[in-house]
């Protein structure tokens, strides 16, 4: 990570319950923006799950400075591994080159989305919250997350699920699956 310009002394975000572990790592150097006022820093997630909720994945991580929401994102190559292997480690640096070639992706993705119309963002919230299989309860925390920053946008629907990933009421396997839906939004927008 240090031959790719992470700052050992950066800030990480960093999540656990009985369930799930979750390491985020901003690269602030690599940070974009959105607007003058709007930065993205992309980064790289690590989540962990002892008790079978997961598979180590090493993944994209998006984080908005404006209101310290992150997304997660699935990057092209194989970033799933047995708790048992050594793969893990083997390919990490394969993993981690991956996930940074893909944040100019992610970026131009962020700007498709702030000019992708939504004719009915809470609907269009119900929806996306149904496909990705949500709890009623999450479901109603994202759509409480759109009208503290709405907007008839496709970016404004995925930063609802994202600010809804921030909602203290969350364990930190629901907020990981907030900010997991809001990286399949953004990968479901066309660049």
């Amino acid at each position: 990570m240090l031959e790719n310009g992470f700052d050992p002394a950066g800030k990480v975000h960093f999540s656990f319950d009985i369930e799930i572990m979750v390491l985020n790592v901003p690269e602030y150097k690599r940070s974009f923006g959105l607007s003058e006022k709007d930065r993205i820093v992309p980064g790289i997630s690590i989540a962990n799950s002892e008790v079978g909720l997961l598979a180590l994945l090493i993944e994209a991580y998006l984080y908005r400075l404006v209101c310290s929401n992150g997304l997660i994102t699935k990057t092209a190559v194989g970033s799933k591994f047995k708790h048992i292997s050594r793969r893990a480690f083997n390919e990490f640096p394969t993993v981690l080159n991956e996930v940074i070639t893909n944040s100019g992706n992610n970026r131009h993705r962020f700007q498709i989305s702030m000019q992708t119309p939504v004719d009915n963002p809470t609907s269009t919230i119900e929806t996306l919250g149904r496909q990705f299989q949500l709890s009623q309860t999450e479901i109603e925390v994202v759509r409480k997350a759109f009208y503290l920053e709405q907007g008839t946008t496709m970016f404004h629907v995925l930063n609802a699920f994202t600010r809804g990933a921030k909602n203290l009421s969350l364990s930190a396997s629901d907020a990981y699956r907030l900010q997991k839906a809001g990286g399949q939004i953004l990968s479901m927008v066309k660049a």
